[in-house]
């Protein structure tokens, strides 16, 4: 482990484990593979914990949160960002040969990975994309429940990051589920629409 890491562990050592720190290079171990595929929905839960969930964990000791009540919250917030990020970014990461919606789903809708990797489309993705999708608002809706366990701006800072992402999944529901492209690109939304986001995450953090 780093040796700058491991003196703020040592720094922070009553609040502030390796856990998260470990089972973030995991993840990044797992993703260091050519042709990178998630096998099932319980593989790609815990990708999204380790690459995200884990960025949760370490945050709370920063916003002095109490671990033990806000650890859960956290964590969704983090799979829920992991998770639409996968979403958004599924031209580009085919592009590399990368696929992270999961194997057994995409079988059992009868998708070959060959036409992903070509960036073509069909009923059976778009239902496998919708499903991950409500996944990652269950999880939304979770952090946001989770978000009074916060201290100071705490709140704010999740109802934000609850408002943004959300509208990634509104999104891509507005297109069907079909988030591959030929141009490669990520889903994306308006800089306006970020900025009604965070207005509406100040509306219900001050009027909650």
């Amino acid at each position: 482990m780093d040796n700058a890491l491991y003196q703020c562990l040592q720094r922070n050592s009553e609040v502030l484990t390796e856990e998260p720190f470990r089972d973030m290079i995991e993840g990044m171990k797992a993703d260091a593979v050519p042709n990178r595929t998630i096998k099932n929905t319980e593989e790609l839960e815990q990708y999204a914990y380790q690459v995200a969930g884990t960025v949760g964990l370490m945050l709370l000791p920063l916003l002095n949160a109490n671990i033990e009540v806000s650890r859960s919250p956290a964590i969704s917030l983090g799979k829920a960002i992991q998770l639409i990020n996968i979403l958004r970014d599924a031209s580009p990461d085919a592009a590399m040969g990368r696929i992270y919606l999961p194997q057994d789903l995409l079988q059992r809708e009868g998708v070959p990975n060959s036409d992903i990797l070509a960036l073509k489309s069909s009923a059976g993705y778009c239902k496998v994309v919708k499903q991950v999708s409500n996944r990652a608002t269950d999880l939304l809706l979770e952090a946001e429940i989770g978000k009074s366990t916060l201290p100071g701006i705490g709140p704010l800072f999740v109802q934000i990051l609850v408002e943004l992402y959300g509208r990634y999944l509104v999104k891509l529901e507005e297109v069907g589920y079909d988030n591959l492209n030929s141009c490669g690109e990520r889903v994306k939304i308006s800089s306006m629409e970020k900025i009604l986001a965070t207005v509406r995450a100040l509306k219900k953090n001050i009027f909650h």
